[in-house]
């Protein structure tokens, strides 16, 4: 436990007339990661315990079921170092003071005086009775996300014991590490985390499974669909009744559709003769800048009218509603069936899927490190497209590259990914540098592997989003200036939005300013940046432009980091200083980085857990059968429709109502 030196200023009062609490009863069994099932007494003056331990178990099982962490404070020795008074008090206890050498480092912090604890004294025989009790936190409690606070990580004998079995047995390390969350009845019920359970194993050994075929993949989809009726799937038969392509994805992913389908990747990773799970993506990244999935594909061959099935497939699943950019290998065939199922998507390729090529194509030529550094910089340090053209043709030139057709492709599709011509262009950071299935797919995985594999993948890219929902809503990072728009910042967006806008704040040490242009109420400034290299030394100085009109209170910068990834760039920052504006428009706050948000998609049912249904989850999915039901009677008729809408909307305001 995490032990705190704060003094407390309050001594524990005088023992009362002494309650027993049975000390057996509040053990754990050594078979389970928790026993938690039972509610715990709230803790009363004169509750008297066997020893610390019990008293310590006992408050930490009473802190889990009402949501929150427990640290030990204000420990008191007698002359034989042993303790006699001490606290357990809340975790958020205490006040934030970062012990970080660097403040622009300091990481987040959970913080918040909070006062509750108990004062606990300890008797000459080692037992423990409860003094004093204060209760009342200043945060909110929240029981569902108890697990991942510090002081509730535990690893039971058993846990330990599956891991070191497994792995003697060689099985692989993203399944092993999900084995003891299975033998505990799922991951709401772990009390560790994958971190915790990669320190713990030191090896990785090879799938166990065979070779799997279509059957394995036709039940899979049954079972999920049993578990959600919401689970969606397509197949795709040739003439001879054999499997030629498959669509799925889950009502989860429809949900989460909804908040971030605004840029979406077409990650097509696995489609080559490399790898035996012919696997391909849809990939959007959501509020804490995470790889969310939005549909699978199996597919049997590249051609044009295979991706115009996926497409149309992916796109009735989800309504009819098509992404504003769709990212994508370089690919003609992807082109053509995007142009013809999504004309309204703007498609651009993904620069990381470019610069793997590389390699690839241009490996063999004498002086590929030169034509790889040239390259490089054509793109990192073009600022208007007239000087990316103007670069490339000499790069072309001087290496005598005028033969090379994936070159002269890449020149001629320019801007479909080209830094400087497509900035204006939001794209959320989704560009994918590993694949959503990296940790689940190599070369030899058979599809009857996969597919036992899919769910623990699922499953863990769930349980991350939660944990990273958790600590922006428990904890932030400290801020690094007095602009009262930081702390906007901090109030709205998830820590690691936070943490990118802090970035650019810190980026402001390298910029200067000058005014170019003052006309009424239109500024226009030269901002000068250091901008350093990837090797951290190499440094070159750049100048942007930003312009602000104050009476609108609307501002822009040449880099266009606002316009490309939503949010506020240094440049443009060091103008809100200059010019004292102390809170900005919400427009500057994007609503698909806020943390404050009720998101539907996370109270969707996952259909990837074996475990019991949380009374919310299924609240969620008898209504939703319900107003199914009444949907299907509701469309045959005008006037049916009409009664269904006018009474839902009626309902709606009567909740509304009572819940404000």
């Amino acid at each position: 436990m995490e032990i705190d030196s704060t003094p407390v200023e309050e001594e524990p009062a005088a023992l009362s007339s002494g309650e027993t609490v049975n000390g057996s009863n509040l053990d754990s069994h050594e078979s389970k990661e928790s026993s938690l099932d039972t509610e715990e007494p709230v803790p009363k003056v004169g509750m008297v315990f066997n020893t610390e331990e019990e008293i310590c178990d006992y408050f930490k099982r009473y802190a889990y079921q009402q949501g929150f962490g427990v640290r030990k404070v204000s420990t008191k020795s007698d002359t034989d170092r042993q303790a006699r008074y001490y606290s357990l008090a809340c975790s958020r206890g205490g006040k934030n003071l970062s012990t970080a050498k660097n403040y622009l480092t300091a990481r987040p912090s959970i913080k918040t005086d909070c006062k509750a604890k108990i004062n606990v004294i300890v008797s000459s025989d080692g037992g423990c009775t409860i003094s004093r009790v204060f209760l009342e936190h200043n945060h909110a409690l929240s029981p569902k996300n108890s697990k991942f606070q510090r002081s509730h990580w535990k690893r039971g004998n058993y846990s330990k014991r599956r891991l070191e079995l497994n792995d003697r047995a060689s099985v692989p390390l993203n399944k092993n590490l999900h084995s003891p969350v299975i033998g505990i009845a799922g991951y709401v019920n772990s009390l560790f985390g994958d971190k915790d359970s990669r320190q713990y194993v030191a090896k990785v050994g090879q799938f166990k499974l065979g070779i799997g075929d279509a059957e394995a993949l036709r039940d899979y989809f049954v079972r999920m669909q049993r578990r959600n009726s919401n689970f969606f799937y397509v197949i795709d038969m040739d003439s001879e009744g054999r499997l030629r392509n498959a669509f799925w994805a889950d009502s989860r992913s429809k949900a989460t559709y909804e908040y971030f389908g605004d840029v979406v990747s077409f990650d097509t990773t696995y489609v080559t003769s490399k790898y035996n799970v012919p696997l391909a993506s849809f990939v959007g990244v959501n509020h804490h800048g995470q790889s969310v999935l939005f549909g699978s594909a199996l597919l049997s061959r590249e051609d044009v009218d295979t991706y115009v099935w996926l497409f149309r497939s992916w796109m009735e699943f989800m309504g009819g509603r098509s992404p504003n950019v769709v990212i994508t290998d370089q690919c003609r065939l992807i082109q053509i069936a995007i142009a013809e199922v999504l004309p309204q998507s703007h498609h651009c390729f993904g620069l990381w899927y470019i610069m793997r090529k590389l390699p690839e194509k241009l490996g063999g030529f004498p002086q590929y490190e030169e034509v790889r550094m040239a390259f490089d910089s054509i793109l990192n340090e073009s600022m208007e497209p007239g000087e990316f053209d103007e670069k490339w043709s000499r790069m072309i030139e001087y290496y005598n590259l005028q033969g090379n057709e994936w070159l002269s492709s890449l020149f001629g599709d320019r801007r479909h990914w080209a830094p400087v011509y497509v900035k204006s262009i939001f794209w959320a950071g989704n560009q994918i540098m590993n694949s959503f299935f990296d940790d689940y797919v190599n070369s030899k995985t058979s599809l009857k592997q996969f597919v036992e594999l899919y769910d623990s993948a699922m499953k863990s890219k769930i349980e991350k989003e939660n944990k990273a929902d958790y600590d922006s809503y428990s904890s932030n990072y400290k801020l690094i200036t007095d602009c009262h728009f930081e702390k906007q910042f901090q109030e709205a967006y998830t820590n690691s939005i936070f943490k990118l806008f802090q970035d650019e704040l810190k980026g402001m040490l390298y910029c200067n300013s000058v005014m170019s242009k003052a006309e009424g109420a239109i500024s226009e400034f030269d901002v000068s940046d250091i901008l350093r290299g990837k090797d951290g030394n190499s440094k070159r100085k750049v100048v942007y432009f930003v312009r602000y009109n104050e009476a609108a209170c609307d501002i822009k910068c040449s880099c266009s980091l606002f316009e490309s990834r939503g949010l506020v760039c240094r440049h443009i920052a060091k103008i809100l200083i200059e010019k004292d504006v102390r809170e900005i428009p919400s427009r500057y706050i994007l609503t698909r980085w806020r943390k404050d948000i009720k998101r539907r998609h996370s109270h969707v049912t996952s259909c990837y857990e074996d475990r019991d249904l949380s009374q919310q989850s299924m609240r969620l999915d008898k209504l939703r059968a319900s107003f199914s039901e009444a949907a299907e009677v509701a469309i045959n008729s005008q006037e049916k429709y009409d009664f269904l809408l006018k009474y839902i909307e009626e309902a709606k305001r009567k909740l509304m109502d009572a819940s404000g």
